[in-house]
């Protein structure tokens, strides 16, 4: 544990974690910079919104004000004339300046009788009422037209006629809803935006530029995306005559929509106008592509680094622990891992060989010719005990010692591998005590090592016996 806690202090993984955190700082500068320009962007759609929708309002009264204007001259000339029936003001009323938004002109009489540019007409079904028109002094009204088959609105500016004081008729100009929309087209974000105008008394759609046939400002069918208001508070604000926002999602469209709406001066409607979102954030639109294709190439880059990074990590780990545990000068397994083998051995029932080797005469030799010398002495003593000794268990344990553990049965295979590996010791020079011992029934692994030892340090006595010299531990 202490040995992969250390791995994190070199210099490369420092490196690594560093790199790493620049890459997820520039990631979290691209995206904190996607959030800033959405709410900058959104925020200067409102304000954008505000102006276009007062200037449609103000387009649209524009036209209702000059129309009045006109009307009032013309009531003005009627009155002064005396009689209605004269040529006088039927020339008034065909002389009057049509137009793409107004397409008829009338008198609205008090006995209820119309007059139009062609004379008398009938009142269908009562639709107007000269009491109810003439106590409202000039304004303008909208109603369903019972002889539309289309039952659109018509939206009439009415001036009254004077004489003495007296009101003796309400002089209108009358525009079907239909036409004025297609005639007064605001130009809100270059004509993907639309508007309604609401008449507040009714909660009516009075003027609609969309294709949607809404008719009634109830029947939006929406669902508020922001957390200010409900679907009901933004419609009363709408009746209340109120100025406000609203973002919110319709099933009519596959995206959010923005709202805005205004109160007219002129009467009590109000002007909504609807952008689209891709509209809104269409100018930005190829900064945030350019950012989410930045943020995408971050997230790669990151995810490929952070997959190279574990496998550096795992390589480095590995490699790690193969310097703790393995012998650098002859590249068996060292005393870490001898130790770590003999704890998953206390509890073995495998019938196991101990082979206990120490080199004979390396002390010497390495005094006679250096411990270059002594080093190819033991690193040929590894090879040959890897060459004649089949199992994974064979450790270094000290400067001149290792160990060999082996399954087996009663130690079957073991001499031949041990004169196979004496034979190729000789033919270099080389000695090395050996001993060898067998596991027994309820016999420890700390015996089976310490009778091994034992019988090597009988072989290395006969060994400085038979060259006549003291043994060396």
């Amino acid at each position: 544990m202490e040995e992969k806690k250390s791995l994190f202090k070199q210099r490369p993984f420092r490196y690594a974690i560093a790199t790493t955190l620049a890459l997820l700082s520039i990631l979290s500068i691209s995206v904190a910079f996607v959030v800033r320009i959405y709410f900058t962007t959104e925020t200067s759609c409102y304000e954008d919104l505000q102006v276009e929708t007062e200037n449609a309002i103000n387009d649209l009264e524009t036209n209702f004000r000059n129309d009045r204007i006109m009307l009032r001259v013309i009531a003005g000339m009627i009155g002064n004339a005396g009689d209605v029936d004269s040529i006088e003001v039927g020339g008034f009323l065909t002389n009057y300046d049509y137009n793409s938004l107004i397409t008829q002109i009338g008198i609205l009489l008090p006995e209820d009788k119309l007059i139009t540019s062609k004379g008398y007409r009938s009142n269908y079904d009562s639709e107007l009422s000269f009491k109810a028109e003439s106590v409202k002094g000039e304004h303008l009204s909208s109603s369903k037209s019972s002889r539309s088959y289309s039952n659109t609105n018509v939206i009439r500016n009415y001036v009254p006629i004077r004489q003495d004081g007296i009101c003796t008729g309400m002089l209108f100009s009358s525009a079907n809803s239909s036409s004025v929309s297609k005639a007064w087209l605001p130009n809100v974000y270059d004509n993907s935006g639309y508007c309604y105008v609401v008449d507040r008394k009714t909660g009516e759609v009075i003027i609609n530029t969309a294709s949607d046939g809404i008719t009634e400002i109830n029947d939006i069918s929406f669902k508020q995306t922001n957390n200010d208001y409900t679907k009901s508070d933004t419609i009363n604000n709408i009746l209340n005559g109120k100025k406000g926002y609203s973002v919110f999602k319709s099933k009519s469209y596959s995206e959010k929509l923005y709202m805005c709406y205004l109160p007219f001066g002129i009467e009590d409607w109000e002007m909504v106008v609807f952008v689209p979102e891709s509209a809104v954030f269409s100018e930005v639109a190829p900064v945030r592509r350019g950012i989410y294709m930045l943020v995408g190439a971050s997230l790669a880059v990151l995810l490929l680094y952070s997959l190279w990074l574990i496998r550096e990590i795992r390589a480095s780990i590995a490699e790690t622990e193969q310097k703790a545990n393995i012998d650098v000068l002859t590249g068996l397994q060292n005393r870490n891992r001898y130790e770590a083998y003999l704890k998953k051995l206390e509890n073995t029932k495998e019938k196991l060989s101990c082979i206990f080797i120490d080199a004979n005469g390396l002390h010497d030799l390495n005094n006679s010719k250096g411990h270059f010398a002594g080093d190819q002495m033991l690193r040929f003593i590894a090879d040959t005990l890897k060459i004649n000794f089949s199992s994974e268990h064979i450790y270094r344990i000290g400067g001149d010692e290792f160990v060999v553990f082996q399954d087996t049965d009663a130690g079957s295979g073991i001499d031949e591998s041990l004169s196979k590996f004496s034979e190729a010791l000789a033919r270099n020079d080389y000695h090395a005590a050996v001993g060898t011992f067998t596991i027994g029934d309820g016999m420890s692994i700390d015996e089976l090592i310490v009778n091994a030892e034992k019988n090597m340090y009988k072989d290395k006595q006969k060994y400085y016996e038979l060259i006549g010299k003291n043994m060396r531990d």
